[in-house]
Protein backbone atom coordinates (compact mmCIF):
# COMPACT_ATOMS: atom_id res chain seq x y z
CA UNK A 1 0.00 0.00 0.00
CA UNK A 2 2.71 2.91 0.98
CA UNK A 3 4.38 1.56 -2.32
CA UNK A 4 1.59 2.02 -4.28
CA UNK A 5 0.87 5.63 -2.12
CA UNK A 6 4.75 6.75 -3.26
CA UNK A 7 4.53 5.09 -7.07
CA UNK A 8 1.47 7.66 -7.06
CA UNK A 9 3.60 10.76 -5.78
CA UNK A 10 6.26 10.52 -7.82
CA UNK A 11 3.75 10.73 -10.84
CA UNK A 12 2.17 13.00 -9.20
CA UNK A 13 4.96 15.04 -9.25
CA UNK A 14 5.78 14.37 -12.76
CA UNK A 15 2.48 15.84 -13.82
CA UNK A 16 2.63 18.84 -11.47
CA UNK A 17 5.90 20.06 -13.37
CA UNK A 18 4.62 19.09 -16.65
CA UNK A 19 7.21 15.98 -17.57
CA UNK A 20 6.61 12.94 -19.50
CA UNK A 21 5.32 9.80 -17.85
CA UNK A 22 7.16 7.13 -18.89
CA UNK A 23 6.18 3.26 -20.09
CA UNK A 24 6.84 2.19 -16.68
CA UNK A 25 4.92 5.29 -14.91
CA UNK A 26 1.61 3.79 -17.55
CA UNK A 27 2.19 0.39 -15.79
CA UNK A 28 1.95 1.64 -12.25
CA UNK A 29 -0.46 3.37 -13.08
CA UNK A 30 -2.73 0.52 -14.35
CA UNK A 31 -1.87 -1.34 -11.66
CA UNK A 32 -3.13 1.12 -8.79
CA UNK A 33 -6.35 1.04 -7.67
CA UNK A 34 -6.88 4.48 -6.32
CA UNK A 35 -9.34 5.67 -8.66
CA UNK A 36 -9.94 9.11 -6.81
CA UNK A 37 -5.98 10.07 -7.21
CA UNK A 38 -6.25 8.76 -10.94
CA UNK A 39 -8.63 10.75 -11.70
CA UNK A 40 -7.80 14.05 -9.22
CA UNK A 41 -4.30 13.95 -11.53
CA UNK A 42 -6.10 13.30 -14.98
CA UNK A 43 -8.46 16.34 -13.89
CA UNK A 44 -5.59 18.74 -13.44
CA UNK A 45 -3.92 17.86 -16.57
CA UNK A 46 -7.72 18.47 -18.24
CA UNK A 47 -8.40 22.13 -16.57
CA UNK A 48 -5.23 23.20 -17.25
CA UNK A 49 -5.74 22.91 -20.84
CA UNK A 50 -9.10 23.46 -21.19
CA UNK A 51 -10.53 25.01 -17.65
CA UNK A 52 -14.02 23.89 -17.59
CA UNK A 53 -15.26 24.00 -21.12
CA UNK A 54 -16.50 20.69 -22.20
CA UNK A 55 -16.79 20.34 -26.33
CA UNK A 56 -19.94 18.70 -28.45
CA UNK A 57 -20.99 18.72 -31.84
CA UNK A 58 -23.91 18.20 -33.48
CA UNK A 59 -23.28 15.26 -36.20
CA UNK A 60 -24.60 13.13 -37.94
CA UNK A 61 -23.32 8.94 -37.87
CA UNK A 62 -23.25 7.88 -41.54
CA UNK A 63 -22.88 4.07 -42.00
CA UNK A 64 -23.34 3.71 -45.95
CA UNK A 65 -22.56 -0.21 -45.45
CA UNK A 66 -22.55 -3.31 -43.34
CA UNK A 67 -21.07 -5.19 -45.58
CA UNK A 68 -17.77 -5.85 -45.10
CA UNK A 69 -14.79 -8.23 -46.36
CA UNK A 70 -12.59 -8.46 -42.92
CA UNK A 71 -14.92 -10.13 -40.48
CA UNK A 72 -13.84 -9.31 -37.53
CA UNK A 73 -14.78 -11.52 -34.07
CA UNK A 74 -15.65 -8.25 -32.36
CA UNK A 75 -17.69 -6.70 -34.41
CA UNK A 76 -21.32 -6.90 -34.53
CA UNK A 77 -22.11 -4.84 -37.30
CA UNK A 78 -20.78 -5.93 -40.46
CA UNK A 79 -22.32 -8.59 -42.81
CA UNK A 80 -21.75 -10.81 -45.54
CA UNK A 81 -23.16 -9.71 -48.76
CA UNK A 82 -25.80 -12.38 -49.13
CA UNK A 83 -27.06 -11.64 -45.51
CA UNK A 84 -30.76 -10.92 -45.42
CA UNK A 85 -29.89 -7.63 -43.04
CA UNK A 86 -26.86 -6.65 -45.12
CA UNK A 87 -27.34 -3.05 -47.10
CA UNK A 88 -25.32 -0.21 -49.15
CA UNK A 89 -26.72 3.09 -49.23
CA UNK A 90 -26.81 4.61 -52.90
CA UNK A 91 -25.68 7.62 -53.09
CA UNK A 92 -28.87 9.17 -53.78
CA UNK A 93 -29.94 7.87 -50.79
CA UNK A 94 -26.53 9.44 -48.46
CA UNK A 95 -27.55 12.42 -50.17
CA UNK A 96 -30.97 12.64 -48.77
CA UNK A 97 -29.93 11.50 -45.19
CA UNK A 98 -27.57 14.36 -44.87
CA UNK A 99 -29.80 17.08 -46.27
CA UNK A 100 -32.68 16.27 -43.95
CA UNK A 101 -30.09 15.89 -41.13
CA UNK A 102 -29.14 19.54 -42.19
CA UNK A 103 -32.64 20.65 -42.43
CA UNK A 104 -34.11 18.84 -39.32
CA UNK A 105 -31.38 18.93 -36.89
CA UNK A 106 -28.77 22.05 -38.62
CA UNK A 107 -25.87 19.21 -38.24
CA UNK A 108 -22.35 20.97 -38.33
CA UNK A 109 -20.51 17.37 -38.67
CA UNK A 110 -21.13 14.17 -40.77
CA UNK A 111 -18.96 11.09 -39.30
CA UNK A 112 -18.74 8.36 -41.74
CA UNK A 113 -17.86 4.69 -41.27
CA UNK A 114 -18.83 1.13 -42.84
CA UNK A 115 -17.38 -1.89 -43.75
CA UNK A 116 -14.98 -3.36 -46.00
CA UNK A 117 -17.40 -3.69 -49.35
CA UNK A 118 -15.88 -5.16 -52.02
CA UNK A 119 -18.24 -4.06 -54.75
CA UNK A 120 -17.97 -0.37 -54.07
CA UNK A 121 -15.82 1.05 -56.24
CA UNK A 122 -13.39 4.24 -55.67
CA UNK A 123 -15.55 6.52 -57.24
CA UNK A 124 -18.34 6.04 -55.37
CA UNK A 125 -16.74 7.37 -52.29
CA UNK A 126 -15.68 10.38 -54.34
CA UNK A 127 -18.75 11.12 -55.57
CA UNK A 128 -20.51 10.69 -51.94
CA UNK A 129 -18.21 13.41 -50.26
CA UNK A 130 -18.71 15.59 -53.69
CA UNK A 131 -22.47 15.17 -52.93
CA UNK A 132 -22.60 16.19 -49.12
CA UNK A 133 -19.99 19.01 -49.88
CA UNK A 134 -22.40 20.59 -51.77
CA UNK A 135 -24.82 20.49 -49.33
CA UNK A 136 -23.35 22.78 -46.93
CA UNK A 137 -19.77 24.05 -47.29
CA UNK A 138 -19.53 24.54 -43.64
CA UNK A 139 -20.14 21.30 -42.95
CA UNK A 140 -17.17 19.21 -41.14
CA UNK A 141 -16.95 16.07 -42.93
CA UNK A 142 -15.08 13.56 -41.12
CA UNK A 143 -15.00 10.04 -43.08
CA UNK A 144 -13.63 6.45 -43.25
CA UNK A 145 -11.19 4.98 -40.94
CA UNK A 146 -7.92 4.19 -41.79
CA UNK A 147 -8.68 0.17 -42.41
CA UNK A 148 -11.17 1.90 -44.70
CA UNK A 149 -9.07 4.02 -46.87
CA UNK A 150 -6.17 1.31 -46.84
CA UNK A 151 -8.81 -0.98 -48.37
CA UNK A 152 -10.24 1.14 -50.98
CA UNK A 153 -6.97 2.24 -52.44
CA UNK A 154 -5.67 -1.64 -52.74
CA UNK A 155 -9.15 -2.37 -54.41
CA UNK A 156 -8.52 0.87 -56.78
CA UNK A 157 -4.90 -0.17 -57.44
CA UNK A 158 -3.76 3.51 -55.91
CA UNK A 159 -1.23 4.37 -52.78
CA UNK A 160 -2.96 5.57 -49.64
CA UNK A 161 -1.62 9.04 -50.10
CA UNK A 162 -3.55 9.16 -53.88
CA UNK A 163 -6.73 8.11 -52.22
CA UNK A 164 -6.71 10.84 -49.54
CA UNK A 165 -5.88 13.44 -51.79
CA UNK A 166 -8.07 12.96 -54.13
CA UNK A 167 -10.87 12.45 -51.46
CA UNK A 168 -9.60 15.79 -49.77
CA UNK A 169 -10.02 17.61 -53.03
CA UNK A 170 -13.92 16.57 -53.04
CA UNK A 171 -14.28 18.09 -49.96
CA UNK A 172 -13.04 15.58 -47.34
CA UNK A 173 -11.87 17.65 -43.94
CA UNK A 174 -10.40 14.22 -41.74
CA UNK A 175 -10.46 11.50 -40.96
CA UNK A 176 -12.35 9.13 -37.72
CA UNK A 177 -10.05 7.14 -35.19
CA UNK A 178 -11.68 3.91 -35.89
CA UNK A 179 -9.36 0.19 -36.81
CA UNK A 180 -7.01 1.01 -34.49
CA UNK A 181 -8.01 -1.34 -32.12
CA UNK A 182 -4.82 -2.58 -30.13
CA UNK A 183 -1.64 -2.46 -32.15
CA UNK A 184 -0.18 -5.19 -30.71
CA UNK A 185 0.29 -7.93 -33.31
CA UNK A 186 -0.60 -11.10 -31.27
CA UNK A 187 -3.93 -9.16 -30.23
CA UNK A 188 -4.64 -8.39 -33.99
CA UNK A 189 -4.13 -11.97 -34.81
CA UNK A 190 -6.58 -13.17 -32.67
CA UNK A 191 -9.38 -10.33 -32.75
CA UNK A 192 -9.20 -8.63 -36.41
CA UNK A 193 -6.82 -11.00 -38.53
CA UNK A 194 -7.96 -9.95 -41.71
CA UNK A 195 -7.91 -6.01 -40.34
CA UNK A 196 -4.61 -3.72 -41.69
CA UNK A 197 -1.67 -4.04 -38.85
CA UNK A 198 -1.06 -1.66 -36.58
CA UNK A 199 1.82 -0.19 -38.23
CA UNK A 200 -0.42 0.10 -41.32
CA UNK A 201 -3.05 1.91 -39.52
CA UNK A 202 -0.19 4.70 -38.22
CA UNK A 203 1.11 4.85 -42.08
CA UNK A 204 -2.44 5.85 -43.36
CA UNK A 205 -2.72 8.30 -40.43
CA UNK A 206 1.06 9.65 -40.85
CA UNK A 207 0.16 9.95 -44.60
CA UNK A 208 -3.24 11.80 -43.80
CA UNK A 209 -1.41 14.61 -41.34
CA UNK A 210 1.06 15.31 -44.04
CA UNK A 211 -1.67 16.43 -46.33
CA UNK A 212 -3.12 18.46 -43.41
CA UNK A 213 -6.01 16.04 -42.89
CA UNK A 214 -6.19 16.05 -38.42
CA UNK A 215 -7.42 12.48 -37.72
CA UNK A 216 -8.85 11.21 -34.24
CA UNK A 217 -7.07 8.29 -32.75
CA UNK A 218 -8.75 5.58 -30.50
CA UNK A 219 -8.06 2.27 -28.79
CA UNK A 220 -10.65 -0.76 -28.51
CA UNK A 221 -10.40 -1.99 -24.93
CA UNK A 222 -11.49 -4.52 -22.20
CA UNK A 223 -11.04 -7.75 -24.22
CA UNK A 224 -7.79 -10.03 -25.05
CA UNK A 225 -5.17 -7.14 -23.93
CA UNK A 226 -2.89 -6.35 -20.89
CA UNK A 227 -1.54 -3.46 -19.12
CA UNK A 228 1.43 -3.00 -20.97
CA UNK A 229 -0.42 -3.93 -24.62
CA UNK A 230 -2.90 -0.35 -23.91
CA UNK A 231 0.37 1.55 -22.67
CA UNK A 232 2.15 0.52 -25.33
CA UNK A 233 -0.89 1.25 -27.69
CA UNK A 234 -0.92 4.99 -26.33
CA UNK A 235 2.87 5.66 -26.84
CA UNK A 236 2.55 4.56 -30.06
CA UNK A 237 0.18 7.04 -30.69
CA UNK A 238 2.06 9.52 -28.55
CA UNK A 239 5.14 9.08 -30.49
CA UNK A 240 3.25 9.91 -33.81
CA UNK A 241 1.38 13.16 -32.43
CA UNK A 242 5.27 14.14 -31.37
CA UNK A 243 5.98 13.61 -35.37
CA UNK A 244 3.14 15.21 -37.07
CA UNK A 245 0.65 16.92 -34.45
CA UNK A 246 -2.19 15.89 -36.70
CA UNK A 247 -3.97 13.87 -33.64
CA UNK A 248 -7.70 16.63 -32.62
CA UNK A 249 -8.45 13.87 -29.64
CA UNK A 250 -8.23 10.38 -28.58
CA UNK A 251 -11.46 8.10 -28.09
CA UNK A 252 -11.50 4.99 -25.70
CA UNK A 253 -13.71 2.85 -27.28
CA UNK A 254 -14.77 -0.73 -24.38
CA UNK A 255 -15.31 -3.81 -25.95
CA UNK A 256 -19.05 -4.93 -25.82
CA UNK A 257 -19.19 -8.86 -25.72
CA UNK A 258 -22.42 -9.23 -26.25
CA UNK A 259 -22.99 -9.76 -30.07
CA UNK A 260 -19.57 -10.95 -30.82
CA UNK A 261 -17.88 -13.82 -31.73
CA UNK A 262 -15.43 -14.05 -28.81
CA UNK A 263 -16.64 -15.06 -25.58
CA UNK A 264 -16.03 -15.56 -22.16
CA UNK A 265 -15.07 -12.67 -21.28
CA UNK A 266 -17.32 -9.68 -19.43
CA UNK A 267 -18.35 -6.51 -20.24
CA UNK A 268 -15.39 -3.69 -19.25
CA UNK A 269 -16.46 -2.43 -15.97
CA UNK A 270 -17.08 1.57 -14.98
CA UNK A 271 -13.73 1.38 -12.76
CA UNK A 272 -12.01 0.18 -15.92
CA UNK A 273 -13.65 2.56 -18.14
CA UNK A 274 -12.68 5.89 -16.07
CA UNK A 275 -8.98 3.92 -15.70
CA UNK A 276 -8.74 4.12 -19.02
CA UNK A 277 -9.91 8.02 -19.33
CA UNK A 278 -7.49 9.29 -16.69
CA UNK A 279 -4.42 7.11 -17.91
CA UNK A 280 -5.08 7.98 -21.27
CA UNK A 281 -5.22 11.74 -20.20
CA UNK A 282 -1.90 11.51 -18.17
CA UNK A 283 0.11 9.70 -21.10
CA UNK A 284 -1.24 11.47 -24.10
CA UNK A 285 0.18 14.71 -23.16
CA UNK A 286 0.46 16.03 -26.86
CA UNK A 287 -3.09 15.09 -27.84
CA UNK A 288 -5.40 18.20 -26.96
CA UNK A 289 -8.71 16.22 -26.51
CA UNK A 290 -9.92 12.87 -24.51
CA UNK A 291 -13.66 12.16 -25.69
CA UNK A 292 -15.64 10.30 -24.00
CA UNK A 293 -17.70 7.99 -26.71
CA UNK A 294 -21.41 8.12 -24.35
CA UNK A 295 -22.91 5.25 -27.02
CA UNK A 296 -20.39 2.93 -26.21
CA UNK A 297 -20.84 3.46 -22.51
CA UNK A 298 -24.02 5.68 -21.54
CA UNK A 299 -24.86 9.30 -20.38
CA UNK A 300 -24.75 9.17 -16.51
CA UNK A 301 -20.82 7.69 -16.77
CA UNK A 302 -20.32 10.44 -19.56
CA UNK A 303 -21.27 13.00 -17.35
CA UNK A 304 -18.49 11.55 -13.87
CA UNK A 305 -16.06 11.16 -17.12
CA UNK A 306 -15.78 14.71 -17.26
CA UNK A 307 -14.41 14.58 -13.77
CA UNK A 308 -11.96 12.31 -14.86
CA UNK A 309 -9.63 13.89 -17.78
CA UNK A 310 -12.24 14.08 -20.62
CA UNK A 311 -13.03 17.19 -22.13
CA UNK A 312 -15.38 16.17 -25.17
CA UNK A 313 -18.59 14.85 -24.64
CA UNK A 314 -18.15 13.67 -28.83
CA UNK A 315 -21.77 14.83 -31.06
CA UNK A 316 -25.33 13.88 -30.70
CA UNK A 317 -24.49 10.94 -32.84
CA UNK A 318 -27.56 11.08 -34.91
CA UNK A 319 -28.48 7.28 -36.29
CA UNK A 320 -25.23 6.12 -34.77
CA UNK A 321 -25.32 2.06 -35.13
CA UNK A 322 -21.56 0.32 -35.09
CA UNK A 323 -21.92 0.39 -31.37
CA UNK A 324 -25.60 -0.35 -30.93
CA UNK A 325 -25.45 -3.13 -32.89
CA UNK A 326 -22.65 -4.55 -30.41
CA UNK A 327 -25.08 -3.84 -28.02
CA UNK A 328 -24.81 -0.73 -26.59
CA UNK A 329 -27.60 0.81 -24.07
CA UNK A 330 -27.19 4.17 -24.85
CA UNK A 331 -29.91 6.33 -26.23
CA UNK A 332 -29.82 6.38 -30.33
CA UNK A 333 -29.50 9.69 -30.59
CA UNK A 334 -29.45 12.65 -28.87
CA UNK A 335 -30.48 16.34 -29.22
CA UNK A 336 -28.23 19.33 -28.70
CA UNK A 337 -30.47 20.53 -25.90
CA UNK A 338 -30.31 17.13 -24.09
CA UNK A 339 -26.11 17.61 -24.44
CA UNK A 340 -26.00 21.17 -22.94
CA UNK A 341 -28.29 20.14 -20.30
CA UNK A 342 -25.97 16.85 -19.17
CA UNK A 343 -23.03 19.29 -19.74
CA UNK A 344 -24.50 21.77 -17.47
CA UNK A 345 -25.67 18.63 -14.44
CA UNK A 346 -22.35 18.06 -14.38
CA UNK A 347 -21.15 21.70 -13.50
CA UNK A 348 -19.44 22.66 -16.94
CA UNK A 349 -19.44 25.49 -19.64
CA UNK A 350 -20.95 23.58 -22.95
CA UNK A 351 -18.86 24.70 -26.26
CA UNK A 352 -20.73 23.85 -29.60
CA UNK A 353 -17.44 22.90 -31.98
CA UNK A 354 -17.11 20.56 -34.79
CA UNK A 355 -13.90 18.18 -35.06
CA UNK A 356 -11.34 21.03 -35.79
CA UNK A 357 -12.28 22.47 -32.34
CA UNK A 358 -12.72 25.73 -33.47
CA UNK A 359 -16.18 27.34 -31.27
CA UNK A 360 -19.21 28.01 -33.05
CA UNK A 361 -20.97 28.82 -30.63
CA UNK A 362 -21.11 28.75 -26.88
CA UNK A 363 -24.51 27.36 -24.66
CA UNK A 364 -24.31 29.62 -21.74
CA UNK A 365 -21.47 29.87 -19.20
CA UNK A 366 -22.43 28.12 -15.80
Amino acid sequence: MKQNLRSLQNISQKVQTQQRLSFEDGLRLFQNTDILTLGKMAQSVRERLHGRRVFYSVNLHLNHTNICSTQCDFCAFSRDAGASDAYALTLDEVEHTVREAVDRWHINEVHIVGGHHPDLGFDYYLEMIQRIRGIGPAIYIKAFSATEIHDIAKRAGLSVEEVLRQLKSKGLDGLPGGGAEIFDPEVRRKLCPQKISGEEWIAVHRTAHRLGLQTNATMLYGHLESDAQRVEHLLKLRELQDETHGFFSFVPLAYHPGKNAIKDIHEASGFLDLKILSISRLLLDNIPHIKVHWAATDLKFAQVALSFGADDMGGTHLDERVMHEAGSRSPRDLSADDLVRLIKDAGFESCLVNSSYQIQEIKGVY
